[in-house]
């Protein structure tokens, strides 16, 4: 058993140092996370991801320092008919920030740590027809994001890494509905933890 180990572990060794590839220090790239996270908040019948996910852009300037630039779009609807009536649900959200990180880098991977900000925006719309009449109420959330996180990376290749990122995530969204005085706020503080594939040109 001690010997099935060694050879196993002899063997991991020997696979990472020969596709152990040199990394850039400098350049750009796009990236993508490729794990679901967690729905946020949900409205009436569309489910929303205040803080859904991004295309990001690395821009490595040093062996110390990257910043990563980020986008997200969603867009969710919900359509339920009986007899005629409809109700329709449509979720519309915008999401944009970036990462600002100091790093280290080793021979075929590289450490990260500082912080991700921005901005998120939703609409959110209910269409109703009920006995020929169609009513429409709308609302729409405006917030921001903060989330201090820690990563790292691995080069298949000096072009392709993959990376892991754990996240200490804490949004807050303002909510206004059209035609009402009421204002709702949300906020939320959770752990999260990503994957992500990173290609550098």
């Amino acid at each position: 058993m001690f010997r099935n180990s060694a050879v196993l572990v002899l063997f991991m060794i020997v696979f990472f140092f020969a596709f152990a590839q040199a990394q850039p220090t400098s350049g750009w790239g796009l990236g993508v996370s490729i794990v679901d996270i967690h729905q946020i908040f949900e409205f009436s019948g569309s489910e929303g991801n205040a803080y859904n996910q991004s295309i990001i852009v690395p821009i490595i300037f040093s062996e110390s320092f990257r910043l990563e630039p980020e986008v997200g779009f969603y867009r969710g609807q919900n359509t339920m008919e009986l007899s005629g009536d409809k109700q329709q649900n449509t979720a519309t959200q915008y999401r944009f920030g970036v990462g600002i990180f100091p790093q280290s880098m080793m021979k075929s991977s590289t450490l990260y740590y500082g912080a991700r900000v921005g901005y998120l925006s939703l609409n959110l719309k209910e269409e109703e027809t009920f006995a020929g009449n169609t009513t429409t109420d709308e609302a729409t959330a405006s917030g921001f994001f903060i989330a201090p996180a820690i990563g790292g990376e691995y080069f298949f290749s000096n072009s392709f890494s993959v990376g892991a990122e754990a996240q200490l995530l804490y949004a807050s969204i303002s909510t206004d509905i059209s035609d009402s005085s009421l204002e709702i706020k949300d906020s939320l503080i959770s752990t999260r933890g990503l994957v992500f594939l990173r290609f550098f040109f």
